[in-house]
């Protein structure tokens, strides 16, 4: 995995440039709506917004629900048709979010597949694992979608699998998340968009292959398959996967039916514990360098260092323990919950976990609260170290020092070392050409 590469930017590889431009021909276009048209029908199956079967309607009818006082306000205004054998019924924000999904879900298989087929022509000596790879990312959109197919758009509960993974991964119970569907259409468009960017993340490295962008001198061809790039790769997504559902399960929280009121200390968690660490552990694992250059650019050292601050102390909350008072008001840690799950009383500041689990729960501590709050400690007083191990993805990769050598290159110095240390080899090369002005790579 590579980061994004100038020609295309931060906000082109958010808005999927690449493979919008991969499949901006006639049968690229036929190949997505092919896939988005049976996926969405399978989800008004699925989900139960089309009912095909014996009714007691004998004609055709179209009505409009404006739902008047109806407390699901995100269902209307609302579409049903009755016919005989057919009931459609499209709830307004569920069928916004369905037709969302499957162009999404469309774009990403007609990519892999599109990746694959270039891969395996162009390559056809030592094809398999590239191709293989082209194939999975292409279908990873789309199992995504799957695992929560129906769920956005479920007018019953038949899509309880679904929903179940939702709340869980959320933090929260099957019946809240029941009760507030518009939390299911947001929580499945989150995680597939994000699931789109990092597709679009792998057509960065194999680009040239397609005949797009063209690695830049000095740029090594490929990252090497080894053991540090398989445990960057997984740090790598990690972060994404964590941060993705911690910054929604925000959301869920102000769904609870006992939700409290904002207050200072709620706003400390869901701006710091929850939304900052989630989106700088999604802009870590998205964009490596990008991310760690901002970091460390002089040219915003006051922001750099606020966010450093935000991130210690956030990270640390989240990480270890928060007194009792701060704790019974919402701004809690991991060991307050690990208190809770052992049946301390609350005056040690034990905060009774979600009901999800073993192994769930073991998952949200060892992710959402272990990985995000140790990695913003660790982004927060070193940035290098915190990095590292995630520019293992990243072209060109870090390289051990030979042995017996040092470097004496004075951070900011245009010129790379030959021999650079462990801990900063990308980092100096990278950090040199933002600091003077120069084009950069990722």
């Amino acid at each position: 995995m590579s980061d994004d590469p100038a020609p295309v930017g931060r906000l082109g590889t958010l808005l999927l440039a690449r493979s919008r431009a991969l499949l901006r021909t006639r049968i690229g276009a036929l190949m997505v709506t092919f896939v988005a048209i049976l996926y969405g029908f399978v989800s008004l199956l699925i989900g139960q917004m089309l009912v095909v079967g014996p009714n007691a309607y004998r004609t055709v009818q179209v009505t409009v629900w404006t739902g008047a006082g109806d407390p699901a306000w995100w269902n209307f205004p609302a579409l049903v048709v009755t016919a005989p054998g057919a009931v459609l019924v499209l709830p307004f924000l569920a069928t916004v979010t369905m037709v969302v999904v499957s162009l999404g879900v469309g774009l990403g298989m007609s990519v892999g597949l599109v990746l694959a087929y270039r891969l395996i022509r162009r390559q056809r000596s030592g094809a398999a694992g590239p191709a293989s790879l082209g194939t999975v990312s292409g279908l990873t959109p789309a199992m995504i979608a799957l695992v929560t197919l129906g769920a956005c758009c479920s007018t019953t509960v038949a899509a309880t699998a679904g929903i179940g993974v939702v709340a869980q991964a959320s933090g929260t119970s099957i019946a809240n998340v029941l009760s507030n569907t518009w939390y299911l259409n947001l929580f499945q468009v989150g995680v597939l968009w994000v699931a789109l960017v990092a597709q679009e993340q792998l057509l960065s490295v194999y680009g040239r292959l397609l005949g797009g962008d063209v690695p830049s001198a000095g740029t090594s061809p490929r990252a090497t398959l080894d053991g540090r790039f398989v445990a960057g790769a997984l740090l790598r997504a990690g972060l994404v996967g964590a941060g993705v559902t911690w910054a929604l399960a925000m959301f869920a929280e102000w769904t609870a039916p006992s939700a409290p009121g904002p207050t200072a200390t709620l706003a400390y968690q869901w701006v710091i514990q929850h939304e900052l660490l989630a989106l700088f552990a999604v802009a870590a694992g998205l964009f490596v360098l990008g991310t760690y250059r901002w970091l460390r650019d002089p040219t915003h050292r006051s922001a750099a260092l606020a966010l450093r601050g935000a991130l210690f102390v956030g990270g640390g909350s989240l990480l270890t323990w928060t007194p009792p008072v701060l704790a019974s008001a919402g701004a809690y840690g991991l060991v307050n919950e690990i208190f809770g799950a052992v049946g301390l009383p609350a005056s040690w500041g034990a905060v009774a976990p979600p009901s999800t689990g073993p192994l769930l729960l073991a998952l949200r501590w060892g992710l959402q609260f272990g990985l995000l709050g140790a990695f913003a400690v660790a982004a927060a007083l070193a940035p290098e170290s915190a990095f590292l191990p995630l520019q293992w993805t990243t072209e060109p990769r870090p390289t051990p020092p030979l042995p017996g050598t040092t470097s004496g290159i004075r951070r900011g110095t245009p010129v790379e070392p030959p021999a650079p240390v462990v801990r900063e080899a990308v980092p100096h090369a990278v950090l040199a050409k933002a600091e003077n002005g120069g084009p950069v790579q990722g």
